[in-house]
Formats: C-alpha cells, structure tokens, sequence
C-alpha cells in the first residue's frame, strides 16, 4: 500500500540514512562536525514543522496588534514617518485574527507582507525617535518585544537542541 508521509518522518528518514549510509564513509572530523550540524538543523526543523502554522498565526495576531496600537498613539502625530506608519498599519486593520490553524497558503502570504510591512514600521519608528517623536520610544520598544519573542522562538525551535548549540569550535 502506498502511503505519503508527513514531513517530520520524511525528516527522521533522511536523518536515519545520514546517520546509517553516509556518517561510517566520512573520514575526517571537520566532514563529521558538518553532518553533525546538519542533523541538528534537520531534528529542529522536525520539531517545528507542527507548530509553524500556529507560530505564524499568533504572530501575524501580535504584529497586527502591535501596528494597530503605534498607529493610534501616533494618530495626531504631524510627521511624514507617522503618516507612513498609519498607512502601513491601515493595510491590516480590517482583518480578522488568525484562528489557531488557519489555510496556510492565505497564512504563509499574509506573515509575509506583514513582517515586510512590521520591518518598515520598525524603521519609521526609529526615524520618529530620531525626530523627538515623545510617543515613539515606547511604541519602538513594544514593537522590539515582538521581535524578541520572535528570536527566542526561532533559538529554541531552530537552532537549540538538549545537548546544546552545535557548531565548529
């Protein structure tokens, strides 16, 4: 019977035939390092596969938020960088959230003008900052949250494993 395997067993299979197949032929420790790497990136990329779509829902949700509420603090503000924020922001307000899964297709094109659109709004941000924009420090600090919780997903779901970061060294 045929059957299609998920992406996670296509991972284990594939780590399965580097560990079984190609590890005993590598000869030195530098080749070794390098697919001990590479195995390491394919466990985390294992691990995320079921939670990505979910990740990137609430974080669509939280840049959403996060734009729709620089862009009224900023409401009044008199300075082309706010202008472009509040357009930026506009592009999203009317959506709905995510639910917890939505079709990824609509997910997946979504995240991505979002974050395009969410790293444009970081720069004119900092640009009001630099103008002495009173209100922009603590919306540019808000949006820096956002960011952060983006790093510490992708350190542990990417590259953090229980043995530790693997690397050359």
């Amino acid at each position: 019977m045929y059957t299609n395997p998920s992406a996670a067993r296509v991972l284990e299979c594939i780590q399965e035939s580097l560990e079984r197949e190609i590890l005993p032929e590598l000869q030195s420790d530098k080749a070794r390092v390098t697919l001990a790497m590479i195995q390491t990136m394919l466990t985390s990329v294992e691990r995320r596969v079921p939670v990505e779509q979910q990740w990137m829902a609430d974080e669509c949700n939280r840049m959403n938020r996060t734009m729709q509420a620089c862009a009224g603090a900023l409401d009044g503000v008199d300075a082309a960088a706010a202008a472009a924020y509040r357009t930026l922001a506009a592009a999203h307000a009317a959506r709905e959230p995510f639910p917890a899964l939505p079709a990824f297709a609509t997910l997946n094109e979504t995240y991505r003008q979002q974050s395009d659109d969410f790293v444009e709004g970081l720069g004119l941000l900092n640009a009001l900052v630099g103008e002495g924009v009173e209100a922009a420090a603590p919306l540019l600090q808000q949006a820096r949250a956002y960011v952060q919780l983006r790093i510490e997903r992708d350190m542990a779901g990417l590259f953090a494993m229980e043995g530790g970061m693997v690397g050359r060294g």
